[in-house]
């Protein structure tokens, strides 16, 4: 069953069962309420029979007893009826074996055991009373007690006809009751176009979900409404992005897949196709003593590359997947250390390094950042073929309202163009192949460089200018500051100021 179906099934249901269930109280209430005013109304009538019994009874003894009570009795009760001619009260006498002493002329209503019930249940300061239903419709039997003064002990019954009472009700129930046919169809009509209209979105949303399915990532639910089926598509509709997203990120994980695979394969086969032929010529020909060499030279360079490679393709492996200790280092030290291993490499260039690195601490694993400022600065040195200026900068900055520290690598290199930039991080890509292959590369150390940086839950970014060099920015984070026992200079965030800020 369609959910709009059992929406307008619920709500009619419901509300038949508050409507039904209300209406049939409203008319019971009202019933009992009109019940009530006729059992107080033939209490009255018992009650004022009652006492006109007892005044004519004083009468009668004033005016001479028969000596006989139950002949006393009747002339009583015909004396009362004769003073009540015009009225339509009708009652009977009852002496207390329930023989019957007198009777006005009142249908017969009570049966011989019914009429013992009320016997039994009167007594001077209660009256009593029972519904009856007979083959005309319904009475109201009322019985007193009447103690004469002789001590003779007198039943008083009168009868009132309430079969108008139930008519009423019975015809009311029969209107509540073709009332209640027609508001169900009304009701179940005006349901049903409210449900419909309500779940209108759901349907829109189905039929984006339905696109989606079918591969139209771009498909979005359109609902405007502000409740929560329109709530439910924003959502709908921000998890469709996110999936995009993902799916464009799965995408673009399979094609550096596919170029890392391709890469990697033609990375090997290039040399190993070399080094099989030098091999092959080694082995099957005679050569000279400077061919031999040569030979020789070229296959043990690039046995070397191949073994780098490996190296590489390892450290990126292990990067990944194994654990990282960090501890504060100081930034000044690592500087320094940077220098050092890069002043006997750069002797014998055109090449100037300048470092400006301020004083602090941050956490971090030192030698893993050592190599990926030493794989930044190695590359814009081979930027540099012709010289220039290679420069280490560093302070600390925000980044997204987190406190840390940002390192600068800047050469006035060949740069590289805008559209390259978003790639140089992937496996085995270069931007220059022949001059990358020429100095010893593969493409993997940028690769090495952002899953250190992303360990560290830091951030890697670049810029570039064709023709003027290219900008690194290795951001990490900081951590809260901590007193030191080197003294403050040595706290997480910076001791002093340097000159020169970057």
């Amino acid at each position: 069953m369609k959910f709009s179906w059992k929406l307008c099934v619920s709500v009619l249901a419901l509300s038949m069962a508050v409507t039904g269930i209300g209406g049939y109280a409203l008319l019971s209430a009202l019933f009992q309420s009109a019940y009530r005013r006729e059992i107080k109304g033939a209490a009255e009538e018992n009650r004022m029979l009652q006492y006109s019994f007892a005044a004519y009874w004083s009468t009668a003894l004033r005016e001479g007893s028969s000596g006989f009570p139950e002949t006393d009795v009747r002339r009583t009760a015909q004396a009362m009826q004769e003073g009540m001619a015009g009225t339509e009260l009708c009652f009977q006498l009852y002496n207390r074996e329930g023989k019957e002493l007198y009777d006005s002329g009142a249908a017969e209503l009570l049966g011989q055991g019914q009429r013992e019930q009320l016997f039994l249940a009167a007594s001077e300061e209660t009256r009593s009373r029972m519904l009856v239903e007979t083959e005309d419709g319904y009475g109201l039997a009322t019985v007193s007690t009447l103690l004469l003064e002789d001590g003779t002990l007198v039943y008083l019954e009168t009868d009132r006809d309430v079969t108008a009472l139930f008519t009423e009700r019975r015809e009311q129930y029969g209107i509540y009751r073709w009332w209640m046919a027609g508001l169900v169809l009304l009701q179940g009509l005006g349901s049903y176009l409210l449900a419909a209209w309500l779940l209108r979105p759901l349907g829109r949303l189905s039929r984006a979900a339905q696109r989606i399915a079918g591969g139209n990532l771009k498909g979005r639910a359109r609902v405007e409404t502000g409740d929560e089926i329109g709530q439910l598509a924003a959502d709908f509709n921000h998890m469709a992005d996110n999936l995009e997203k993902q799916f464009r990120k799965l995408e673009d994980a399979a094609r550096r897949q596919e170029d890392f695979i391709g890469s990697f394969a033609h990375e090997l086969k290039t040399p190993l196709t070399s080094m099989i032929g030098y091999a092959d010529m080694l082995r099957s020909r005679e050569m000279g003593q400077e061919e031999r060499f040569e030979a020789a030279n070229y296959i043990f360079k690039e046995g070397k590359r191949l073994e780098a490679l490996s190296f590489k393709l390892l450290d990126l492996l292990v990067i990944r997947h194994g654990e990282l200790t960090k501890r504060p280092a100081d930034v000044r030290w690592l500087a320094q250390e940077l220098g050092g291993v890069l002043e006997p490499v750069l002797q014998g260039t055109a090449i100037r390094f300048q470092a400006l690195v301020e004083e602090g601490q941050i956490p971090m694993e030192p030698d893993l950042i050592k190599t990926v400022l030493l794989n930044l600065l190695d590359n814009g040195r081979k930027a540099m073929e012709g010289g220039g200026t290679l420069q280490l900068l560093g302070r600390f900055e925000q980044e997204k309202g987190r406190e840390g520290f940002a390192f600068y690598v800047k050469d006035t290199g060949k740069g590289m163009p805008k559209e390259e930039l978003s790639r140089i991080t992937e496996a085995f890509y270069m931007v220059d192949k022949s001059r990358a292959r020429r100095q010893g590369g593969a493409g993997l150390g940028l690769a090495l460089c952002a899953e250190i940086v992303k360990r560290h839950r830091g951030r890697l970014s670049f810029q570039s200018v064709e023709g003027r060099g290219t900008l690194a920015r290795v951001w990490l984070p900081a951590e809260e500051e901590k007193s030191c026992p080197g003294g403050p200079e040595h706290g997480t965030r910076r001791g002093k100021e340097k000159d020169g800020e970057v």
